[in-house]
């Protein structure tokens, strides 16, 4: 079987009902496993990550992205994340026995049929890009919902698919064929956010990352960091991230990871930093075998 992870992020992070929708979407299929989703009021945005069979990966984007049209009205949202549209981001990631040509078609083939379902405009990024410019998200990104039919009026701005218009309540999606992300949550035991910011900066102009603050119930601060597995290890991220917390004399409670590690290569320069860690060390590849079998023994005792 040929596996691909998706993480789309959708402009919802406050509604319970949608994201359990949404999972009760990936139980209706048998080679799709649900890895995790991460809600965050405060962007009130939605992170998720599924990964199984690319046929049925596909079908599965595709009705997620109908009901996201249907529940999810960008012209009412608020959010303190960037975004453009209310599925904001499919990124297609590649994990067993499947080439970087066949996830693009992939792509290519389910952009093609949502903006032509839902007349929702698909801008491609990263590897699957046809323009040099859109390869950085941020660069899509830039003005946001808000402003996007204004930028869609610019000829260098017209989506690789769909119509020339946003959605008039979806706003556009981008899509593509990305690597895999580290993604690292540092635990902050601080409320001041002038000092988390200083932090989140300092961290910005020496590492490839992008990085996410949230503010949690009890005031103190989560900083999320991302990186691409190729461009930075995790044993430098999170060394270098850890420095500059305890040099701006910030207390670091724990470390935990968002979501499971791709990859057995991965894993293995993974290993050192085990001790330092909080939470379960599990590859994506372990997650669907053990899933798939915890599935056989309900199908069997049924």
């Amino acid at each position: 079987m040929k596996i691909i992870e998706t993480l789309p992020n959708i402009s919802e992070g406050r509604n319970s009902e949608l994201i359990r929708q949404i999972r009760d979407l990936s139980d209706n299929y048998n080679r799709i496993w649900f890895i995790s989703c991460k809600s965050d009021e405060y962007f009130n945005r939605s992170f998720i990550s599924v990964a199984g069979d690319c046929e049925e990966i596909e079908d599965f984007l595709y009705k997620l992205t109908a009901i996201c049209i249907e529940k999810i009205d960008m012209n009412n949202h608020t959010g303190y994340h960037p975004r453009i549209g209310a599925i904001d981001v499919i990124p297609i990631v590649p994990v067993v026995g499947i080439t970087f040509e066949e996830a693009n078609n992939l792509v290519e083939r389910l952009a093609k049929k949502i903006s032509e379902s839902f007349s929702l405009p698909i801008y491609l990024y990263e590897k699957s890009a046809k323009k040099e410019e859109r390869k950085n998200i941020n660069n899509i990104r830039k003005g946001e919902f808000e402003f996007l039919e204004k930028k869609m009026k610019l000829p260098e701005w017209k989506p690789d698919f769909g119509p020339d218009i946003p959605h008039p309540t979806a706003g556009a999606t981008i899509m593509g064929v990305r690597d895999p992300l580290i993604t690292l949550d540092f635990h902050l035991n601080n409320s001041d956010r002038w000092l988390v910011e200083q932090i989140k900066q300092e961290l910005l102009m020496i590492l490839p990352a992008n990085i996410f603050l949230e503010r949690k119930f009890n005031g103190k601060f989560n900083m999320s960091v991302n990186a691409k597995e190729g461009e930075i290890s995790l044993t430098i991220l999170y060394n270098e991230v850890t420095r500059v917390i305890n040099h701006f004399g910030c207390e670091l409670e724990r470390v935990t990871l968002s979501s499971p590690i791709m990859g057995s290569t991965f894993l293995k320069s993974f290993r050192n930093l085990a001790e330092k860690l909080d939470g379960e060390i599990i590859t994506i590849e372990e997650k669907i075998l053990a899933n798939s079998e915890v599935r056989k023994i309900r199908k069997d005792q049924i």
